[in-house]
């Protein structure tokens, strides 16, 4: 929503995020409740892409659908600048967290030289890695932390900025490099909150005193 003109006449924002009737009209696949997209954002193929209850996308994030489509879960947070592209599903789970300048890719080009390469050049001349990316609840990635196709990231586990991860992630595990290795464990104490939350969440609160 825009507000007034100041004195400058340049006309300031008073909200970044786009109103429900405005979520309403990009036509996604589905829209939870209290979805907020910043008006800065790019979606691509909307009708691809399935967003849960209370996430959240960020300004200059980009989402690209290709036809596997891209499924984002309850409580996710899409940070700026990520970008989700490829022509395979994508999917984040339940309480994500994906920070600043994120990709995750679910197609890759052939970087050996035996192929072409980028969307301009016919399929038959190109030799792209195109496979499901699967992030499971919980998981965290640090700034510009990079996801190659065909990977699955574990539940609650995470990866420290600027980590590229090329193969599957368990679940709980720590991870940083390039590419990426297991450096720990993250502890389970976020799963018991996550549930009082969800029950809190499901509990009518009284407004007696």
């Amino acid at each position: 929503m825009l507000g007034a003109r100041g004195r400058d006449g340049v006309r300031s924002l008073t909200s970044d995020f786009l109103s429900d009737d405005e979520i309403g009209a990009l036509g996604l696949k589905r829209a939870g409740r209290s979805v907020s997209i910043s008006r800065h954002a790019l979606l691509f193929e909307p009708g691809r892409i399935s967003i849960g209850d209370y996430s959240r996308i960020d300004a200059f994030c980009i989402i690209s659908a290709g036809e596997g489509g891209v499924v984002i879960g309850r409580n996710v947070h899409l940070s700026a600048y990520v970008s989700l592209q490829g022509r395979c599903a994508i999917q984040i789970g339940d309480f994500s967290t994906i920070s600043v300048r994120c990709s995750i890719f679910s197609s890759n080009d052939d970087y050996s030289g035996a192929t072409m390469a980028n969307p301009t050049i016919p399929d038959r001349f190109r030799g792209s890695t195109d496979a499901p990316v699967v992030i499971g609840a919980h998981a965290i990635l640090g700034t510009a932390a990079i996801v190659l196709p065909g990977v699955r990231i574990g539940e609650s586990a995470c990866a420290g900025a600027e980590s590229l991860i090329k193969s599957d992630v368990p679940d709980f595990a720590i991870m940083a490099g390039v590419p990426a290795r297991l450096i720990g464990q993250r502890q389970s104490v976020h799963r018991i909150l996550a549930e009082k939350f969800l029950h809190d969440c499901a509990t009518p609160h009284s407004n007696s005193e």
